[in-house]
């Protein structure tokens, strides 16, 4: 009898703790705030309910992160940023530099980097053994089915936006009718079946009066404003067969990275505390 009494007081000053600390809701071993949940709705600028659901799936991948065993070393997140920063046509310092000027400190962007390379790694381990390999009839079922995604411009009109550096680019695109020293703009028509597939696709992929993700010519950094697409033409499945395989696989791999974690989901012990 004492020993049961002691284990409800126990129990009861844990959970006071718990609502004392702000912990709303447990998740396995593991803890979520009132201020975290408060924090992702502002950030993401969504509802309370899903600001819930979005770190409940990552107290879960964090469970999973530790029962394959990821860790990530200090070298290989500076290699990532080192790659970042070249990516962005910047030293390593610039990159730093404008982490500093975004008001976050270094050691909680590297703790960032190191979580993205852990989720990275995490979803290559789920999927390395359940993505099934697409068949040429399952491609050519697709096309037929969807030929209106296959109907592309035969040249863009674009402004051409290049600069040396990100941040010199990204002022001529938050202002891109006014002219930035370093910035050099140029109009053309490019067409399109002069390009590779994988330029072609930014430029099919990329509205009308919105610019293209920048492009890393070597020694330029370029964007280009969408002014008008011109023509149509229909691609030909050989043509169009590797952006349905692209595209069929990764629908594959969101199905299987979604329900893996529903079933993670299902046995998982989730106490609401607090609301």
């Amino acid at each position: 009898m004492k020993t049961a009494f002691l284990s409800f007081l126990l129990c009861g000053a844990f959970c006071y703790a718990e609502i004392i600390a702000g912990v709303a809701i447990r998740v396995n071993s593991h803890a979520i705030t009132l201020n975290e949940i408060k924090s992702v709705q502002k950030e993401f600028k969504i509802t309370k309910e899903q600001a819930i659901d979005m770190l409940i799936n990552e107290r879960l991948k964090d469970d999973e992160i530790e029962r394959f065993k990821i860790s990530v070393d200090e070298f290989k997140i500076d290699d990532e940023i080192t790659r970042i920063a070249q990516s962005s046509g910047m030293s390593k310092s610039e990159l730093i530099s404008q982490i500093a000027k975004r008001g976050l400190s270094y050691q909680n962007y590297r703790a960032e980097i190191k979580k993205q390379i852990q989720t990275r790694e995490l979803m290559q381990k789920i999927l390395s053994s359940n993505v099934s390999i697409t068949d040429e009839n399952e491609l050519f079922a697709y096309y037929t089915k969807h030929k209106k995604e296959f109907e592309i411009p035969t040249s863009v009109s674009v402004m051409r936006y290049s600069a040396k550096s990100d941040t010199l680019l990204q002022k001529a695109q938050a202002a891109p009718n006014k002219s930035i020293d370093g910035v050099e703009k140029m109009q053309e028509e490019i067409a399109l079946d002069a390009l590779s597939p994988q330029i072609k696709q930014v430029f099919v992929t990329t509205p009308k009066g919105e610019f293209t993700p920048v492009l890393n010519s070597g020694d330029l950094l370029i964007s280009f404003l969408i002014l008008q697409k011109n023509g149509n033409t229909l691609l030909s499945f050989e043509q169009a067969k590797a952006f349905i395989n692209s595209k069929l696989l990764a629908q594959k791999e969101q199905d299987i990275i979604k329900e893996h974690f529903d079933k993670m989901r299902a046995s998982a012990k989730i106490v609401y505390i607090r609301e």
